[in-house]
Order: C-alpha cells, then structure tokens, then sequence
C-alpha cells in the first residue's frame, strides 16, 4: 500500500516550504495542507488549532485513506498534535519539524499578542520583516533566499499573521497526548533555533515510545532551506521503510 504523507507547513510560510526536501517521499502520496490564509486564499474569521485540525480530518475524509503520517513544521507540528488528539487511530507516524507540544508561556502569550496588536496599528510589514529572517541562524549567508521568503510573507494578508498569531497563543498543552503516542516519531531541531529551543526538544523527546531526534549544528528553524540535502536524506531514512 502506498503511504500518505500529509505535510503542514509552518507560520508565515506555506505548502511551497516543503519543496526542497519533498524528494523524500518518492514513490509515496504527499498531501499539502495550508494554514488559513496562507497560501490558500484570504481569511475572514479568527480560527483555532483545533478548528483547522478538524478541518483537515474532514478534508481527508474525502481525500485520504483511514491512515495517514502527519509532518508538521513550527506551527503545523501544533496542527499535527491536535489533529492526533482528535482521531489518534488513524496516524501511523509523526513528524515534529522544529516543533513542540508545549502550550505557550505567558510571557510567548504576551509576545504573540503584542504582534496582534503591531499587526492591527501598523500592517504587517514590519512583522514579517522581523519575523521571517529571525528563524535562520546568524551567518545562512543565502539572502536571496530569506529575501524571496520575506516577499512571500507579505503577500498574506493581515489577517493570515493576526488569526494565526492568536491561534497559536490560545492553542493547548499537547504533552500528555505524544506520551500516549505508540507509532514511531521523527523529531528535528536546530542547535541555534530561538524559537524552538534544543532543550524543549530534548524534553518532548522522551515523551513517545519510539522516537528519533536529530539535532543540526548551526541551524535555526528552518532545515529545510538551512540544511536541505541532510535534512531530506533523514528524512528519507525514516519514512521510506514505515
């Protein structure tokens, strides 16, 4: 049978993010899924991670199998947890790309809802601008890259930022439910990622029963750009034999 990857991608990001690692599920059927609002169309209404967790599941209902491997990155990997907590039986793997299962601290909660606020005076474009190249480590030397990313994050409207910063404040503690997790997991961090620190991934790391971490030197939050060819070769390495 052949295996469906549903990949989620990340805040501010969208589908086209998983393109430089997408050789990693050759010969499998991949599903990309997108946030609200990015790269999908606008956003009207204020939404949460449960709600679009919902959504997707209804979704594939239409277009999936009974079972599926969710991937998520950053934000999405919040998407993958809760949609795992709504029907758990029909996930047959997980990945955590720079992701974690721990609610928002208060002062997170503080951060995020001071972006709502900047977002709401001012627009967006100082976010974004702030935002997207703080999850590359100092020194990726690609500008253009991070140049065209930004350029992308300013095609989403307020609202994609706004709904989606609240989403993520508001979301809940997934601990308790990738403890219960029994299929296999993959895990990745970056050594110099802020917004996901190393630590809180090795913490989660002890959570599933069957988990791999991988942990890349000099990287921040974005493997799939900043460490490309080794990143899709683990990749690769996990899901091909599931």
């Amino acid at each position: 049978m052949v295996k469906t990857i549903v990949l989620i991608h990340g805040y501010g990001f969208d589908y086209r993010s998983w393109y430089p690692v997408d050789v990693a599920f050759e010969g499998c059927r991949t599903i990309f899924l997108s946030l609200p609002g990015f790269g999908d169309g606008g956003v009207t209404q204020p939404y949460t991670i449960a709600s679009v967790a919902k959504t997707f599941w209804e979704g594939l209902d239409v277009d999936g199998p009974s079972t599926v491997h969710l991937i998520g990155h950053s934000m999405g990997g919040y998407v993958c947890m809760e949609m795992i907590a709504q029907q758990p039986l029909r996930v047959a793997s997980l990945g955590l790309i720079h992701s974690h299962v721990f609610a928002d601290s208060p002062e997170k909660k503080q951060q995020r809802s001071g972006t709502i606020e900047q977002i709401k005076l001012n627009g967006r474009d100082s976010v974004v601008r702030r935002i997207i190249p703080s999850l590359f480590a100092p020194g990726f030397g690609v500008e253009e890259i991070v140049g065209s990313l930004v350029h992308r994050g300013l095609s989403y409207g307020d609202n994609a930022w706004m709904f989606g910063a609240e989403a993520m404040r508001d979301r809940s503690d997934h601990s308790e439910t990738l403890k219960s997790l029994h299929v296999p997991v993959f895990m990745v961090a970056g050594e110099k990622d802020t917004a996901v620190p190393t630590d809180w991934m090795l913490q989660q790391a002890a959570f599933p029963e069957r988990n791999t971490l991988h942990i890349y030197p000099g990287i921040g939050h974005m493997a799939m750009y900043e460490n490309t060819a080794t990143f899709a070769r683990d990749l690769f390495r996990f899901y091909q034999p599931l």
